[in-house]
């Protein structure tokens, strides 16, 4: 057999082709790439418990997408951007997360490399076992409202009881840019009680009260914990911005 010059250089075409299609992050066995990821949508106000981006007690914002359709997936980068006021201009979006699926096979994040009062993008990328990469999610959008101090909460304190009037009461004194509250009462087994959507009695801060309905039942000597949250920015009545404080308990022991 005859091995002539025009084999050879289809023989080094083929090499060449297969070298710059590994070198591109591709599997030759497998080249599609996943389906863009999907964001979990917004848990409405008075939903529980709440799904989607919001705000986290600890101060971050909480992140949160579908499962992924597809089981060969091995990472996700979450990725940030900030809007500039300013400069009515959208920043560089840049890595602030690699979710390992092995390691964390939960597809949630919290971000709490933020501050408060700022507007803060998203998007996010996956990638499965053969290096392929997945178009961006869509982006989305929160802004953290600075939140209620729990040291203005009353009552706060697994000793402190509950007064007769069965009345929740705290202090905010910058809200102006909140719309509404939301109050969370727990039993101490973390199930719900109540979660109940309110208007503020003004706008300029200071106190507010808000005593729990009677057809709540209240178990007496039961310790039961809640939390003031603050929404605002509401497209078709899901937030796109907001605050939780921590929680905060009291001791109930009948009237």
């Amino acid at each position: 057999m005859t091995f002539r010059l025009s084999d050879f250089a289809l023989l080094l075409a083929f090499y060449f082709a297969l070298f710059n299609i590994q070198s591109c992050g591709l599997d030759i066995e497998n080249p599609t790439p996943p389906s863009p990821p999907i964001w979990v949508q917004k848990s409405l106000p008075e939903e529980w418990p709440e799904r989607g981006i919001d705000a986290h007690e600890s101060g971050g914002i909480y992140l949160e997408w579908e499962p992924p359709l597809e089981k060969d997936i091995i990472s996700y980068d979450v990725q940030r951007a900030v809007w500039h006021d300013s400069q009515d201009s959208l920043g560089a979006f840049v890595n602030v997360a690699r979710i390992d699926m092995e390691a964390t096979p939960q597809c949630e994040f919290i971000d709490t490399q933020v501050t408060y009062r700022t507007n803060y993008f998203y998007r996010l990328y996956k990638e499965n076992s053969a290096g392929n990469i997945s178009e961006y999610s869509d982006s989305v959008l929160y802004y953290l409202l600075l939140p209620v101090s729990n040291q203005l909460m009353s009552p706060n304190g697994i000793t402190t009881p509950l007064n007769k009037n069965r009345t929740l009461s705290w202090t905010y004194s910058l809200s102006v840019e909140m719309e509404s509250y939301n109050i969370t009462i727990l039993s101490a087994n973390n199930d719900l009680l109540i979660r109940e959507n309110l208007m503020p009695s003004n706008y300029s801060g200071g106190r507010e009260d808000w005593a729990i309905p009677y057809e709540i039942i209240l178990n007496s000597g039961h310790t039961y914990k809640w939390r003031v949250e603050c929404g605002a920015r509401y497209i078709d009545g899901i937030e796109n911005a907001g605050s939780e404080s921590h929680w905060a308990t009291f001791l109930y022991l009948g009237n």
